[in-house]
């Protein structure tokens, strides 16, 4: 009987870190998808809903908006609130969530900056006081 019990130690152990994600949790890619679409869903409503107030239901407006998200990733919120738990018991997996999201961010911004076409700097100077284009001026008192 002695001789069990560390087996039955190392089996239980065993079972307990079972790396295996359950069945209703999103994988971590869906996931990623996800919560992009949900912060850009909130940047949304923090820039151009919240600001009109006055004349619309801005809660309503921004659920609706998490609705949508959820039907075009094929996922409920129930299963997002699951998942949500899920990921943030473990601390590893949000964190290579969030990762992902940043380093998808960085790509997102690097490629807008890429195409905006450099200023001629040659022809011209920046008054970074003033941020505005000055053109060289030609001297009135010297024939040209």
């Amino acid at each position: 009987m002695k001789k069990l019990i560390p087996g039955f130690v190392l089996l239980l152990c065993i079972a307990c870190s079972s790396k295996r994600m359950p069945d209703d949790v999103l994988a971590k890619d869906e996931m990623q998808k996800v919560m992009w679409d949900m912060i850009q869903v909130d940047q949304y409503y923090r820039e151009f809903l919240e600001k009109d107030s006055l004349t619309r239901d801005v809660k309503k407006e921004r659920y609706a908006l998490y609705e949508d998200v959820f039907k075009l990733h094929k996922t409920t919120r129930a299963t997002f609130d699951k998942s949500f738990a899920y990921y943030s018991a473990h601390p590893k997996l949000m964190k290579e969530v969030f990762d992902s999201m940043s380093v998808q961010g960085n790509r997102n911004l690097t490629n807008t900056f890429k195409s905006i076409a450099p200023v001629d700097t040659t022809s011209s100077r920046i008054d970074t006081g003033r941020m505005r284009l000055m053109r060289p001026r030609h001297d009135s008192i010297k024939p040209q």
